[in-house]
């Protein structure tokens, strides 16, 4: 049986770049790549890699896969692992990035706010409806809808704070491509 680890991602919608060169650092080791797993990555010991890792985000169709990953291979990127609408890959050092261009970069960033968005709108309109239930109720229907909030309100914070972060690295794009555009 191989040897595997887990290793903890320090959130792509905050630190991609950190999470590739932390594998890319782990491959060099022999711990590769293997797959995603819960707020992480799976690693499994084998031979040592000299590969740089690049993720992309994009939802696909069962029958949009093979070209896809067909895409990156002929950009000299091979498929590691996916999961949901994420996908990693992994190419020799100095293969061309992904994204070399500002607006490739403002997409990717978009695709990956755009399910974030989703999940703050309907944490932020049950807290605010459980709100509601226990501003203007009484009794025990106040008090179950008070920790119902509550409960919300724990899970709105980090998942604003990612959308913020997205937002953050898109306005950076943004301002990238602004000075570019005024050299």
């Amino acid at each position: 049986m191989a040897q595997t680890k887990y290793l903890m991602s320090n959130g792509l919608a905050f630190s991609e770049q950190k999470d590739m060169e932390t594998l890319r650092k782990k491959a060099l080791k022999g711990w590769n790549l293997k797959g995603f797993r819960f707020m992480g990555y799976k690693l499994e010991y084998g031979e040592p890699e000299d590969v740089i890792y690049s993720i992309d985000y994009r939802l696909l169709a069962p029958d949009e896969e093979a070209e896809y990953f067909e895409m990156f291979s002929s950009a000299g990127w091979t498929h590691v692992c996916s999961e949901y609408d994420r996908h990693i890959f992994k190419a020799e050092p100095g293969t061309a990035p992904i994204y070399s261009d500002i607006e490739s970069k403002i997409d990717k960033i978009d695709r990956l706010a755009n399910p974030i968005k989703m999940v703050v709108l309907f944490l932020v309109g049950m807290m605010l409806a459980f709100w509601l239930l226990f501003t203007f109720a009484s009794g025990i229907v106040q008090s179950v809808s008070r920790g119902i909030f509550l409960f919300f309100l724990v899970l709105t914070i980090p998942a604003l704070m990612t959308l913020f972060a997205t937002y953050y690295h898109r306005w950076k794009k943004l301002k990238e491509r602004n000075n570019h555009s005024v050299i």
